[in-house]
């Protein structure tokens, strides 16, 4: 994650949001208001993928951007798991609204997120490997 955070002012400041928002996630888990962790930790999804699609010099700008967007990264990686997972996750979203996640499943949800985001950084830091790789190249 270090390395990420050493590129371009808007791919850090995704970054940065991305894990103020995991963080203040972790408190309200803590206080088990839950219905505010989801809507934090979804927040840690979108600013995740918007950092990995500044990468590309993309900018989402509604909800069904990230689902195209992270379609189409499942589609490049060859991972529809990745799709599947995004898929899964945006019920944190709607149970900011609605509460749809019981209390015993959001654990699973949390972890969810977590190896999402790990995966979405990999993802970036083999982008950035390419780039890199690339710019000696020539």
């Amino acid at each position: 994650m270090e390395k990420l955070l050493d590129l371009s002012k808007e791919v850090s400041k995704y970054l940065v949001m991305r894990d103020h928002y995991l963080s203040n996630a972790e408190d309200m888990i803590k206080k088990n208001n839950l219905r505010k962790a989801s809507e934090l930790l979804w927040g840690a999804i979108t600013q995740t993928i918007k950092g990995l699609a500044c990468l590309s010099n993309i900018t989402i700008h509604s909800h069904n951007g990230f689902k195209t967007y992270i379609r189409d990264v499942s589609i490049q990686v060859k991972d529809k798991n990745i799709f599947l997972t995004f898929s899964y996750l945006e019920e944190l979203h709607r149970n900011f609204y609605d509460e749809l996640i019981a209390n015993e499943d959001f654990p699973d949800y949390y972890k969810e997120t977590l190896l999402f985001i790990k995966k979405l950084d990999t993802i970036a830091i083999e982008k950035i490997k390419k780039e890199e790789a690339e710019k000696k190249e020539v």
